[in-house]
């Protein structure tokens, strides 16, 4: 009803030429197979996009390890072993840390439930819960709404005025938490939290007992094997970009030379000129 309506009124051609997941043999309305249509590409394009971040996560890591090494090169024996000590003490440093919950356990939930709404644990009702934290209040908790329950699990690991923590790393960590909730919780796979499927979710085992969560310190980014794939494909861009370094050279080199031929003919004709002249 509402698309009908001439303040709401929807240019479907426009939208044809624009989503190519609508109905094209039904180019005049936008039907509820239309709309269904666009959540499915639009849910596609937010896993691609998780995906994504997910391998320049990975790509990041590797480049970081991959300087570490280049630099322990640059060093001598002492230099490397004071350099690897510190590494392994900033490591243990960094895992030394409280308990973390498991994202969207009871105990998560409590906690964010006390510490930053200011409630009771023990009067912790999960539909008050959701009401809470569904901040635009349209009856769900979209990706966004459920990282921001993380905050306080991620501030036990990362601290931005410390060495040890890197924070493109607890953006991974809130990212691999939100996926993880929502695999659990999200029944129909629409990348949205209905207040059922929350509910439904805190009757569950995994809910009240669950498994011990790994951070990332636990899960490397990458195997050796792509370590090693990696820094072969560095290796070969550095020699791509010295060969294409080496034969600019050759071609400045070639024009300089090319220069300094056509000057020296401009200094010849200059000097045969005026012998012109005199003969005339």
């Amino acid at each position: 009803m509402i698309w009908n309506t001439p303040r709401m009124a929807v240019d479907h051609q426009a939208l044809l030429k624009q989503f190519e997941y609508l109905n094209h043999m039904n180019p005049h309305t936008f039907e509820v197979e239309d709309l269904d249509r666009l959540i499915k590409s639009a849910t596609s394009d937010l896993e691609n996009f998780d995906k994504e971040r997910h391998e320049e996560f990975k790509k990041y890591e590797m480049m970081k390890e991959h300087e570490r090494r280049e630099h322990l090169k640059t060093l001598d024996e002492e230099g490397r072993k004071k350099e690897e000590k510190h590494y392994e003490e900033m490591k243990k440093k960094h895992a030394d840390h409280p308990k973390v919950n498991h994202p969207g356990s009871q105990d998560q939930l409590k906690e964010v439930w006390e510490e930053a709404d200011g409630l009771d644990p023990e009067d912790f009702d999960p539909k008050t819960f959701f009401n809470l934290h569904d901040t635009n209040g349209d009856g769900f908790f979209d990706e966004q709404e459920l990282e921001a329950l993380f905050t306080k699990e991620l501030e036990k690991i990362y601290d931005p005025t410390n060495e040890e923590d890197d924070m493109v790393e607890m953006e991974e960590e809130r990212l691999r938490m939100r996926e993880h909730v929502m695999n659990e919780v999200d029944a129909n796979k629409d990348r949205l939290v209905s207040l059922d499927e929350f509910l439904t979710a805190t009757k569950k085992k995994e809910f009240l007992e669950p498994d011990s969560w790994e951070t990332l310190e636990q899960n490397q980014a990458y195997t050796e094997e792509e370590m090693r794939e990696f820094e072969e494909h560095l290796a070969k861009q550095e020699e791509d970009l010295n060969q294409k370094t080496a034969d600019l050279q050759k071609q400045r080199e070639e024009l300089e030379r090319q220069q300094q031929q056509l000057n020296a003919q401009k200094v010849e004709l200059q000097q045969v000129e005026p012998v012109h002249s005199v003969c005339s």
